[in-house]
């Protein structure tokens, strides 16, 4: 037996729900309230196999909600039932942890069946909110792909963006790449072209922006400890898998 947890604000929804989904074999409703306060304060023996959440929930902090939710109870599914329909409200709900977005106004077959479809380890979304779904996942799938094409770096330049962010000069860098000066130049150039940066402050603060922090540039790139300095002189100690440019 299932045990559904049902989190409306509007008391004549929720009863009904409740009434609803209990005919349902399987089912059974062991908890309802109007807010999320009630459902954190309750000592479960074991917490609910599903929670129906309303989004539209006192103080607008369903995303909140998720997350807590999530945090205490992993296992426990979120169905979100909902009058929101907005791009940035479906994308933040599943970015939270939920499990499946429903909007209020479908049919006792839809919710039963997104049910189902969550318990059973699936996500789910109801047909009038596929646009939006779409377009959010067109959305990163661009961006994805902006990024790739204009700062896809080969293994030399992730090793130099690492050193530039360390704040080691062109010499530097040179001798502990064991490559020559001209070389970190070149490469040097071609990072600030592939990031549209003319100095080395917005080289770093875009490529981090970008989502390329220096620190995970080259999966290839074994340090075994910090670079030295000693007397001006700079020890080659970075072991790198990689071929010398």
């Amino acid at each position: 037996m299932y045990k559904i947890a049902i989190i409306e604000s509007e008391s004549i929804i929720r009863e009904g729900l409740s009434v609803l989904i209990s005919k349902e074999p399987g089912f059974t409703v062991d908890f309802q309230a109007s807010s999320p306060v009630a459902l954190f304060r309750q000592a479960w023996l074991t917490p609910p196999n599903v929670i129906l959440l309303d989004m539209m929930i006192p103080k607008n902090y369903g995303i909140e909600v998720i997350k807590e939710i999530k945090k205490r109870w992993q296992a426990t599914k979120i169905l979100i039932f909902t009058l929101k329909d907005t791009e940035e409200n479906i994308c933040a709900a599943f970015r939270a942890g939920a499990d499946g977005y429903i909007l209020k106004g479908t049919t006792l077959p839809q919710l039963i069946d997104a049910i189902k479809n969550i318990l059973a380890g699936q996500y789910y979304v109801c047909p009038e909110i596929l646009p939006q779904i779409i377009n959010g996942y067109l959305k990163v799938e661009k961006s994805c792909l902006d990024n790739n094409l204009n700062w896809n770096l080969t293994s030399r330049e992730a090793q130099l963006l690492k050193l530039i962010a360390a704040g080691y000069k062109n010499k530097e860098i040179a001798d502990s790449l064991c490559i020559s000066l001209k070389t970190v130049e070149t490469h040097r150039a071609t990072l600030m072209r592939k990031f549209n940066a003319h100095n080395v402050a917005t080289l770093l603060s875009v490529a981090n922006q970008a989502g390329v922090p220096p620190c995970r540039l080259c999966k290839n790139l074994v340090v075994s400890q910090s670079i030295e300095r000693s007397a001006g002189s700079v020890t080659p100690v970075e072991l790198c898998t990689m071929p010398r440019a």
